[in-house]
């Protein structure tokens, strides 16, 4: 074996002083915190709060929706129920500071366990570090604030542990764990489905690696069986099986990489997906990785991320637990060149330190600038990104200050601010909710309608609105501007209210 032992003033030691760790560890810390500190408040956030509001001000579960004046899907299974019920009060009582304090906490909680889950592999805690900075794009890509998507990371994450510990040591504690895990997580968030994945994985890859499924297998009943502890018992299950499996080719998260391609969206996830699972490849091949449970975890998580842009996250999680281990291989033989311990020792830890505090201040800069506590919602839409995320906050005063109340067609993505912030003066079509409310037939008329297409005056023929709020960009907008017996009472930069003609008297009156 080569000596490892290089000397502490060498930057290529894996066992620096004091001062370079504090001074690296700092900027790895203000790195992951600029990436994470995004304020742009998430549309789904608004569902969650309405929700929970419902829940809290009534004081009864509520199965049937009262937000959509469309016919809606009964009862209402809202698979993200827990999260309202958990957002309201926090937001209610320590406001946005509350609702992305909770954010910033499971999202480092979800970066400490793939380094414990890393460490348990044999990584040594530089590798861990670099391979976690390495795919810290997943904080930037599933962390907006806030959506019960945390939760599920957060759990993958601990399901990731809890099995390489049970792999590791033989505990069976460590999967009673699992089981118990499915009942709050099936309540927060349909990704809970990704946790029963996982342990079926770990089962079929203990199985190829010719040691005990069983326990696997044991536990993936049993975890099964734990979800059916919510509101809607067997039914959730008669939701969730066709929701999972059906297409949403309107909704850009859900696109796979082809309908990204051919839509013109920009390609810098999936070029960063293509980049680190290149950097996998060359490195297990490097270092001769054969954990086929790891390797079959990684291959479906990937397989996943092709398919749905949303479900890269899950790749990149898997990469920051199992990687670093080949990783320190990688490292281990680096430092026992003598060539780059000689160019260690003439570098020495000033000169990378003084750049590693630069880097520092700039990340500190960037974070604090950004007002990391708060909630930001964008009035109008941003010219250099189509796909960012705004509020119709000009159109929604307007409606406000006028006493406009009825039954309101508006945006897809606007439509839970606008339950949120409208109901009960005004029912909303459609909205983020999306498949857990409203009927196929219901939703398939929606997007002729918002897209312009043939038969876009269907909807409201079928399902007649008393407003619509739309986007003045859009293709339904000209036609709206043409349609006998509405009339265009607000409009601005990003959004567009029209009132029905027979309704302009009452406008006009205040």
């Amino acid at each position: 074996m080569p000596d490892l032992d290089v000397p502490a003033k060498s930057p290529l030691s894996g066992h620096s002083s004091f001062w370079p760790r504090l001074i690296f560890g700092l900027l790895w810390v203000l790195a992951i915190a600029k990436v994470l500190a995004i304020t742009v408040a998430d549309p789904d956030l608004w569902g969650y709060l309405a929700f929970g509001r419902l829940f809290w001000e009534t004081g009864r579960f509520p199965y049937q929706d009262v937000f959509a004046y469309t016919p809606t899907l009964s009862p209402w299974v809202y698979h993200e129920w827990l999260t309202g019920v958990v957002f309201y009060p926090l937001y209610r009582f320590a406001g946005a500071a509350g609702l992305q304090l909770l954010k910033y906490a499971l999202a480092v909680g979800t970066l400490v366990l793939l380094y414990l889950a890393a460490r348990r592999r044999g990584a040594e805690p530089l590798a861990a570090a670099l391979m976690i900075w390495m795919v810290q794009l997943f904080l930037e890509m599933g962390y907006s604030p806030v959506r019960a998507q945390v939760f599920t990371y957060f759990f993958f994450a601990l399901s990731l542990y809890w099995l390489e510990r049970a792999r590791d040591t033989g505990s069976r504690w460590c999967l009673l764990g699992l089981v118990f895990l499915q009942i709050p997580w099936s309540n927060l968030h349909g990704g809970f489905l990704a946790g029963l994945g996982l342990i079926a994985l770990y089962a079929v890859g203990e199985r190829l690696s010719g040691r005990p499924c069983k326990p696997y297998l044991v536990a993936f009943g049993l975890a099964g069986l734990a979800s059916l502890v919510n509101p809607y018992g067997f039914y959730y299950w008669k939701y969730l099986l066709p929701a999972v499996t059906m297409d949403r080719p309107q909704i850009t998260e859900w696109f796979s990489f082809l309908q990204a391609y051919r839509s013109g969206l920009p390609l810098e996830s999936w070029l960063y997906l293509a980049a680190v699972t290149l950097f996998v490849i060359l490195l297990a091949v490097w270092a001769r990785w054969r954990d086929l449970t790891a390797w079959l975890v990684l291959g479906v998580t990937l397989y996943l991320g092709i398919r749905h842009q949303r479900h890269q996250v899950f790749f990149f999680l898997a990469v920051g637990a199992y990687l670093p281990q080949p990783l320190s291989l990688f490292l281990a033989s680096l430092r026992a060149r003598p060539r780059l311990q000689q160019a260690g020792r003439r570098l020495g830890w000033a000169v990378p330190c003084c750049l590693a505090l630069l880097l520092s201040a700039a990340y500190a800069h960037g974070l604090v600038s950004r007002g990391p506590l708060g909630l930001t919602l964008p009035a109008l839409p941003d010219p250099h990104n189509h796909q960012a995320v705004y509020y119709p906050l000009g159109a929604v005063r307007h409606i406000q200050a006028h006493a406009l109340k009825g039954r309101l067609l508006t945006e897809f993505s606007w439509g839970e601010y606008l339950l949120w912030t409208l109901y009960p003066t005004c029912k909303v079509a459609l909205d983020g909710r999306f498949e857990t409310v409203y009927p196929e037939t219901v939703a398939q008329k929606y997007w002729n309608f918002i897209y312009g297409r043939d038969t876009w005056r269907r909807f409201l023929e079928d399902y007649p609105p008393d407003l619509i709020l739309v986007d003045p960009r859009s293709r339904v907008t000209a036609f709206l501007l043409r349609e006998p017996g509405w009339v265009r009472v607000y409009a601005d930069a990003g959004s567009v209210l029209f009132l029905r003609s027979d309704n302009l008297a009452a406008e006009r009156g205040h």
